[in-house]
């Protein structure tokens, strides 16, 4: 048997409130702005020194900066998961940019993941870029999910 939220007729619009919205933009863009400080930080800033690969002073401030970030992003798709998406999902609005924002997101967190926990010398530096990639194409595919789901709506 279906929860009484999940019965056809939604008492809610599929879409974000304001205040949610912000807090998804905001978290998004301070993991975009992180991610890509570290970024330039590591591959056009950083300064060979005698002791082994080069890096940047910055580059541990980013990574802080992006694991915080991330943290409440986390918090805040949570949220995003118990409503819109199960409200979407079922009367499968805007559900394939939805599924490729959620794979993208998927990635990062399992990449995330492995790159604090798991990964070594050899693994690091592929692990590091399928990270990289999934959260710049994130940034893209963000926004159209959004633009996508406002036209579409009724």
């Amino acid at each position: 048997m279906r929860p009484p939220h999940l019965h056809h007729a939604w008492p809610q619009p599929i879409r974000l409130g304001r205040r949610h919205e912000r807090w998804v933009y905001g978290l998004a863009g301070l993991l975009l702005l992180s991610g890509t400080g570290w970024l330039i930080a590591h591959y056009f800033l950083a300064i060979p020194s005698e002791f082994g690969d080069p890096h940047q002073a910055s580059e541990p401030w980013w990574l802080r900066l992006h694991g915080a970030a991330a943290m409440g992003f986390l918090v805040i798709v949570g949220t995003v998961l118990l409503n819109h998406v199960v409200r979407a999902w079922h009367l499968r609005r805007n559900h394939r940019s939805g599924l490729v924002f959620m794979g993208l997101l998927a990635a990062m967190v399992l990449t995330g993941y492995a790159l604090y926990y798991f990964s070594g010398e050899e693994t690091r530096p592929w692990i590091s870029k399928v990270h990289w990639v999934a959260g710049l194409a994130s940034a893209v595919a963000l926004p159209i999910h959004v633009v996508l789901g406002r036209r579409r709506r009724t």
